[in-house]
């Protein structure tokens, strides 16, 4: 199915032309239907001789009432623009046009009305005037179908004419993040919330869990009905009525957004392009009705440069919008129509310039410019690709670096800064710890991680960077600690009073250099030999207390509970009282 929304002058006869397409009387309400005056939207659906089935979304046409024909083109991409032939363009005529325009509807048909009405001679003064007023707008050469609906002529032609332009247009297009925006809410007794509206951007299915924004109410699609039928899945382009579970119908309004929850980045602050209608400007700060998707949101707008093309727009509530999303913006007290805004920032940098700056960018230059460090999964919101991982990584944006898509600039910065930190390291010093690297950096360690994987000039052992080309072991500072432990094997000195810093005894421990006993460290070595020695000597007196292994050490009793500790932990001994006895491993010997 494809939705096809109407728009035109008040009384040129879209209603009753819909009504002829279809058979459906498109006007609701009894008042509708007393005045014949189309005041909200109405709906019918039909079926083209290609047998494409097609939803119109009728639209009212009188000045009064633009917020809720502009509720009924918000997502919609074809259109069917009436003009009676009696009464040629008018002003409505020119609102809506202008309104298609902004919308960037390319693609639609026009009906000349009420054709009985007129020879044929003003007929065709009025094609010739509408051919002249929509040259420079996105309905410029659309087909024109004379016609008339209370007799009939031409409508088998319009439907033609629609069946071709459909069969002609880009398919509705399915990136796999639906957006229902809504246009009519209601209780259905026995069923609960139903909403309405013309669904874009991927398939609903039956049971599928979804959000409504604004709120983030969490809801269930108990049910699904397209053309008036039941559907397991509804798909783009096409007229749905989804019945919500676990959402009251008073959380739910016209202008929300059903979708999948985690899809979407939802904002109140965006940087939009901006190109206003002829005869209209926008003032440097001003309070706007934004009109966006199906809804009408009060904002604030304020100029980001002085020729008026790009801006900031502030809305009352927070919405589900992606780049590339249309606005229309109309006048809060005039009730005139202003011009359009298109999304091109979700998340604004603060200053103008920056602004200004940020938004001449490409789309992923942009994003990345934004979220210089980002989760794969949060591209497609922040962009609407849902390949967003690969194209920010093929244009050369963003580099895949530990779990994370990583602007290329800042990623550069931080393999420099940290380059230069472990050269310029006082002397002496093994490395700079991970943590102080990303604490200058205002990263947290695991995105430090990140960078120093992609630094062929460093490496990173056990939470100390140094330059590549040595082992820890190797450093000036790690040889005197070890020469130190040496010298005194089983009676060590204390790190600290050797000039060591935590970082190398850990980096020390790590490699396996040094054995860390808990509350003192001893050389790799010293262990092995005092393992040996403790063993040998279990072998031969069967038993052995702290004091007889002080004295086979020439330790102290401070050095020896640790190492006995570990040789119990290791399986080496077994405590039995204030003894040492051979345990399982006694006999095994280290390397």
């Amino acid at each position: 199915m494809r939705t096809v929304a109407t728009a035109g002058h008040v009384d040129h006869g879209k209603s009753a032309l819909v009504l002829a397409l279809t058979g459906t009387d498109p006007d609701r309400f009894p008042e509708e239907k007393a005045r014949g005056l189309t005041i909200d939207l109405g709906f019918a659906f039909t079926t083209l001789p290609s047998g494409r089935e097609i939803g119109f979304v009728d639209v009212p046409g009188h000045v009064r009432f633009v917020k809720n024909m502009l509720a009924g083109v918000g997502a919609v991409d074809v259109a069917l623009l009436v003009v009676a032939a009696n009464e040629g363009w008018m002003p409505q005529t020119e609102e809506h046009v202008r309104i298609l325009d902004l919308l960037d509807v390319r693609h639609g048909v026009i009906a000349l009305t009420k054709a009985a009405l007129v020879d044929a001679q003003t007929v065709d003064l009025v094609r010739l005037e509408l051919e002249d007023r929509l040259a420079d707008t996105a309905a410029a050469g659309w087909p024109v179908v004379v016609c008339d609906a209370p007799t009939g002529r031409g409508l088998d032609e319009l439907r033609s004419a629609l069946d071709a332009v459909l069969a002609a247009a880009p398919p509705p297009v399915d990136v796999g993040r639906p957006r229902l925006w809504v246009d009519r809410v209601f209780s259905a007794r026995g069923a609960g919330t139903v909403v309405t509206g013309t669904l874009t951007g991927g398939p609903l299915e039956v049971d599928a869990d979804v959000v409504v924004e604004p709120g983030g109410h969490r809801a269930r699609i108990r049910r699904i009905e397209s053309r008036h039928e039941r559907v397991e899945v509804a798909v783009p382009g096409s007229r749905v009525a989804c019945n919500l579970a676990g959402v009251a119908s008073e959380d739910v309004a016209r202008g929300a957004a059903v979708v999948r929850p985690g899809q979407w980045h939802t904002v109140q602050l965006v940087d939009v392009a901006l190109r206003a209608v002829a005869g209209e400007g926008f003032p440097r700060r001003a309070r706007v009705q934004a009109h966006v998707g199906s809804g009408e949101h009060e904002g604030r707008l304020r100029l980001l440069d002085e020729h008026g093309t790009l801006g900031r727009l502030h809305l009352a509530a927070p919405l589900p919008l992606v780049p590339g999303d249309r606005v229309v913006l109309r006048s809060s007290g005039r009730q005139a129509t202003l011009g359009g805004a298109v999304v091109l920032d979700l998340t604004p940098a603060p200053r103008p310039a920056d602004a200004r700056a940020r938004c001449a960018l490409p789309l992923g230059a942009r994003v990345m410019a934004a979220h210089p460090w980002l989760r794969p999964d949060a591209g497609a919101p922040l962009t609407g690709w849902p390949d967003a991982r690969r194209r920010l990584v093929a244009a050369g944006h963003a580099v895949e670096a530990g779990g994370w898509l990583v602007a290329r600039e800042a990623l550069d910065a931080a393999r420099a800064h940290a380059v230069r930190a472990v050269r310029g390291r006082p002397a002496g010093s093994p490395g700079v710890e991970v943590a102080t690297l990303a604490a200058e950096l205002g990263l947290d360690p695991a995105r430090m991680r990140a960078v120093l994987g992609h630094e062929p000039a460093l490496v990173t052992e056990h939470g100390l960077v140094r330059e590549a080309g040595g082992a820890v072991a190797d450093d000036p500072a790690a040889r005197a600690l070890l020469d130190a432990l040496d010298a005194r094997p089983f009676d060590p000195p204390a790190p600290a009073d050797v000039g060591a810093s935590p970082a190398l005894v850990r980096a020390l421990v790590h490699a396996g250099a040094l054995v860390d006993l808990g509350d003192v460290v001893w050389s790799a070595a010293a262990f092995a030999r005092a393992r040996s020695l403790v063993a040998d000597a279990l072998h031969e007196r069967g038993a052995l207390s702290v004091g007889e292994v002080r004295d086979l050490l020439g330790s102290s009793r401070r050095h020896v509970v640790p190492l006995l500790a570990r040789l119990d932990a290791e399986g080496v001994t077994r405590r039995r009282g204030d003894l040492r006895v051979a345990g399982p491993r006694a006999g095994d010997r280290p390397g």
